[in-house]
């Protein structure tokens, strides 16, 4: 059964193929059926290439990125070996863009605090900054796995990849704290130590609470207040 699945699968990649090739063939044809072929064809490419990703990204999570097989792979997909190459040239390839598609997705919700008079609160921004990093690695948990656990030490073009990611999260800490000691509002530090030290703390504190167990949002938005007010205040009471 398996089999007839997986060749109907084929037999479908090559109707999607020769779908697309008859719309392109048809240059003189009328726009509306050409279009609608290359359309339809296009949606189903696209849909085998989300659900392989898919496919990937629980495997990855579950057994780790070089227990995880590309047969592994297409027998979770239910798709045969040619289908998957008519997407990916590697297992390494799938990898990548998950990575890329998730540092880029939490790059995107962090924004640089606005230390504009006419700005809200720069304690608010950054407490607003640290709810929605949260929020993206709960919405993706498989991929915050992958990252905290499986994408350091993996090679060394993995560890470029990661590097350069959390050196732009650096920058963005850096330049926090420089303007909120600007501000008077962060006491004369070291920048750079500190925005390391909170960058180690925020990858521990995500590992708890998100990795090895499912906070809902309360709880997240309770974990980010705390971790504000620990960087704002530290542990001892101000009489002390």
């Amino acid at each position: 059964m398996q089999r007839v699945t997986r060749m109907a699968d084929t037999d479908a990649s090559e109707e999607e193929r020769d779908g697309a090739g008859a719309a392109r063939a048809e240059g003189d044809a009328p726009a509306e059926p050409s279009d609608g072929r290359s359309l339809r064809a296009l949606r189903l490419r696209t849909e085998r290439r989300t659900q392989i990703l898919g496919v990937a990204k629980t495997l990855f999570a579950t057994h780790g990125y070089q227990e995880t097989s590309i047969q592994d792979i297409l027998d979770g997909a239910d798709i045969a070996r040619g289908t998957f190459y008519l997407h990916f040239d590697s297992k390494r390839a799938i990898f990548d863009e998950l990575i890329d598609d998730f540092l880029g997705r939490i790059q995107s919700v962090v924004t640089v605090v606005d230390v504009r008079p006419e700005a809200p609160s720069p304690l608010w921004q950054i407490e607003e900054n640290l709810n929605r990093v949260f929020a993206v690695l709960k919405n993706n948990r498989d991929m915050t796995r992958i990252t905290l656990l499986l994408a350091e030490g993996l090679d060394a073009q993995c560890d470029a990849k990661m590097a350069d990611f959390y050196g732009r999260l650096l920058g963005l800490l850096r330049h926090a704290l420089t303007a909120g000691q600007g501000m008077g509002l962060v006491r004369i530090c070291d920048a750079s130590v500190v925005a390391q030290v909170a960058l180690g703390g925020m990858k521990e504190v995500a590992l708890h609470w998100i990795v090895h167990r499912d906070s809902t949002a309360p709880e997240l938005a309770r974990v980010s207040h705390e971790i504000l007010a620990y960087a704002l205040h530290g542990l001892f009471l101000s009489s002390t």
